[in-house]
């Protein structure tokens, strides 16, 4: 059995297409192995705290010494890296919004990142990653479609970002493109076609 975390960036609720998306990648996961758990984190409806002037010490404090006033403001970042770090496979929705992913996204991946949490530095100090090993698939949805030529700059970062601050470097991605089109209907089976996890 292997642990599944949804995560549900769009505000769109069930009109989401990213989220209808993501679920259906869910769902051909489950078809190959039901035994499977599904964690479901929706940062609409619990959405991640911004950062402030109080909380940013804590982020960049290092852990072994932090407090009770640490673990107070840093309750909701140490959820949601427990959640990862639990998780085999991480399925994350977003929408396309001015070429990047959600606000919500965002500052889900601001309260994960952390160093000395998520990655160390070696004795070159170079950066590495503590939850190597997992598989990320990406479910974005856009309005428009995307030149053949275009830079896909969601996908670049969130690679980027798990690659660079968590180790995971197995990330997949799938696109519903259109969906401002005049009677869009997204069909999420023929964009999974060749799906297999």
């Amino acid at each position: 059995m292997k642990n599944i975390l949804h995560i549900i960036s769009s505000a769109r609720g069930n009109l989401s297409y990213s989220k209808g998306l993501s679920s259906a990648i869910i769902d051909k996961i489950l078809q190959q192995n039901s035994n499977h758990q599904v964690t479901v984190r929706h940062l609409v409806k619990d959405a991640p705290p911004y950062a402030n002037e109080e909380s940013i010490y804590e982020f960049y404090k290092h852990p072994g010494l932090y407090d009770e006033k640490s673990k107070l403001l840093l309750s909701y970042a140490n959820t949601i890296v427990d959640e990862v770090r639990e998780a085999d496979i991480i399925v994350i929705g977003t929408p396309m919004f001015n070429l990047g992913i959600s606000t919500p996204l965002k500052a889900w991946l601001d309260q994960l990142i952390r160093a000395g949490v998520t990655y160390v530095f070696d004795e070159q100090w170079n950066r590495v990653g503590k939850f190597k090993d997992k598989k990320v698939y990406l479910a974005v949805a856009s309005g428009g479609r995307s030149a053949e030529d275009a830079t896909d700059y969601i996908s670049a970062y969130l690679k980027d970002v798990f690659r660079s601050y968590t180790g995971i470097t197995d990330v997949e991605t799938y696109r519903v493109e259109g969906t401002m089109e005049n009677g869009f209907n997204p069909d999420y089976e023929s964009i999974l076609k060749d799906f297999w996890s």
